[in-house]
């Protein structure tokens, strides 16, 4: 089914690669597939990283986190928990009419013999630690500039506490933006660090679904963040549907809801600057 849709190219592959092929032909199973669209959105450093990482083990579990044993038709679709095969967590919940994985919308879906196929326009990324650890996992291709400044101003503890956190983390690209005369004001003043850091960070877990338009989120910073939400229109394998886009403070979010045991991260193209 995978290969037939001409939509999941990636995903086959990076099947074919993990050795799934054959588990995948078992089954029954449900598949929340991410489409070549939802693949496209991560950054090429960081499906890298996770191809690469601990001999090739993260990419499995991360396949492995869309795939949960049984069918489930969308009849049969409710809210709550779902056991993945990776042994991790899938939160279904429900706004209106629309079902959510793990806060990203769970498309259309076709019925395969061995089970059920759902299409995201995201990828679903599993916990892989606390909210330090995943963007130290991530470091060396997406954060290693917020792993420094976090370290810098002594908030590596906090953010490893029990939480939950909602954390905007800009990407190495994000700083690279910067004026270089900028980020080295912010890094050289202990007060004005620690405002911006945590100006990124927001108390509680909040998933993309619980956001919305004009919603204004306080950080720990004590500053609000504002939401805005407009829509796309977005048509996969013949199906049409309609996607949010979500910014914060106006800079649009690159990778939504990359998940960790003690909260979220949604991975921002921009710094976040308060006034």
């Amino acid at each position: 089914t995978a290969l037939t849709n001409n939509v999941f190219t990636q995903l086959a592959g990076m099947v074919v690669d993990a050795g799934l092929v054959e588990t995948l032909r078992g089954g029954p199973f449900t598949v929340f597939a991410p489409t070549d669209t939802a693949f496209a959105k991560l950054p090429v450093d960081m499906l890298h990283a996770v191809q690469d990482a601990d001999g090739g083990k993260l990419v499995a579990t991360v396949l492995t986190h869309h795939v949960v044993a049984g069918t489930i038709t969308p009849d049969q679709l409710v809210a709550g928990p779902l056991t993945t095969v990776a042994g991790t967590t899938i939160t279904i919940t429900k706004v209106g009419d629309s079902f959510y994985a793990d806060g990203n919308l769970i498309g259309a879906g076709v019925e395969a013999t061995n089970g059920y196929v759902y299409v995201m326009n995201d990828v679903l990324v599993p916990a892989i630690g606390d909210i330090v650890d995943v963007a130290v996992a991530f470091k060396d291709c997406c954060f290693s500039t917020l792993v420094e400044l976090v370290t810098q101003a002594e908030l590596v503890d906090t953010l490893k506490g029990e939480g939950p956190f909602t954390v905007f983390a800009p990407a190495n690209a994000a700083f690279e933006a910067l004026p270089a005369d900028t980020l080295a004001a912010v890094a050289g003043s202990a007060t004005l660090l620690a405002k911006v850091l945590t100006y990124h960070v927001v108390p509680g877990k909040i998933t993309i679904d619980q956001l919305t338009d004009g919603q204004k989120l306080t950080t720990v910073a004590g500053v609000d963040l504002t939401v805005t939400i407009t829509e796309e229109t977005v048509t996969v394998g013949g199906t049409t549907s309609v996607q949010k886009v979500v910014n914060i403070d106006g800079n649009p979010i690159l990778v939504q809801n990359v998940q960790a045991t003690n909260g979220v991260i949604h991975v921002m193209g921009a710094v976040l600057v308060p006034a």
